[in-house]
């Protein structure tokens, strides 16, 4: 009987202290422990700024549209080149990040320099004073993205998607040698900046209460470049003198970075 007396109690007791709970937390009060549990949520809000330092792997397709190569110099020579090289780059970054809970959406704008160059050498295998060859050469001065992010926090861990524009600045040239005609070598080139695409994903871990270190890996493709010329060696073989050239490049990126954020935005 004092048994069945001591769990009446008790039940009795842990309802009262359910119904206290609650009536509590509808006003607005949470135990310390359910706080503490709620807010396991670093702060990424605000506005911020940093820099960046990484690795730059640059892609370039060269692609002779009227076998310039072909016809004023060497059947034997291509009339598409493709060649990749990597580079160090470095850069500055700002942005801002609305945060919301556990959820960031934000902005992020970014300038890096880098020196990604590259030449590909293609020759048609004659012996000696006969070898004719191709020059193409490419380079990636700089590029920068304008992108959103998303992403949720895990405890101190920002986990995001990326996505947005791109941009970057190239060089290129292209060169023939043939030895002993009219026109023993020819060169074009251009220099441009060009729009594209990019997209990644990245993680970013706060450090101390506006300092965060973050790590991504982007993909950057840029629209194809066409550009044309006349040709003095297409001429001397009784071709047309125009000739047409396109290009291609992309380029994937690997790099970490500091942030240094100013306030906290609407996650205050």
């Amino acid at each position: 009987m004092r048994t069945l007396k001591s769990l009446t109690f008790g039940a009795s007791a842990c309802a009262v202290l359910i119904l206290a709970t609650t009536a509590a937390s509808a006003d607005g009060y949470q135990p310390a422990g359910l706080k503490a549990a709620a807010a396991r949520c670093a702060n990424f809000g605000g506005f911020y700024l940093g820099g960046n330092l990484g690795w730059a792997y640059h892609d370039h397709t060269w692609s002779d549209r009227d076998a310039w190569a072909k016809n004023a110099t060497s059947t034997r020579l291509p009339s598409s080149v493709n060649g990749t090289e990597g580079g160090w780059t470095g850069g500055v970054q700002g942005g801002y990040n609305f945060q919301r809970g556990c959820a960031v959406f934000g902005y992020e704008a970014d300038w890096n320099w880098t020196n990604v160059s590259q030449t590909k050498v293609n020759t048609d295998g004659q012996p000696g004073a006969a070898l004719d060859t191709l020059s193409i050469s490419s380079e990636l001065n700089s590029f920068g993205t304008m992108r959103t992010r998303t992403g949720v926090v895990v405890d101190s861990v920002l986990l995001y998607v990326t996505g947005g524009l791109a941009y970057a600045h190239f060089k290129s040239a292209w060169k023939v040698q043939d030895i002993g005609v009219a026109v023993p070598t020819e060169s074009f080139g251009v220099s441009d900046m060009r729009w594209g695409w990019a997209a990644g994903v990245g993680t970013e871990m706060s450090l101390w209460n506006n300092v965060s270190i973050k790590s991504e890996a982007l993909y950057l493709k840029f629209e194809e470049q066409g550009s044309s010329f006349n040709s003095a060696k297409a001429v001397s073989n009784g071709n047309p003198a125009l000739r047409r050239f396109d290009e291609q490049d992309s380029a994937w990126v690997a790099r970490v970075g500091l942030n240094f954020r100013f306030g906290c935005g609407s996650a205050c």
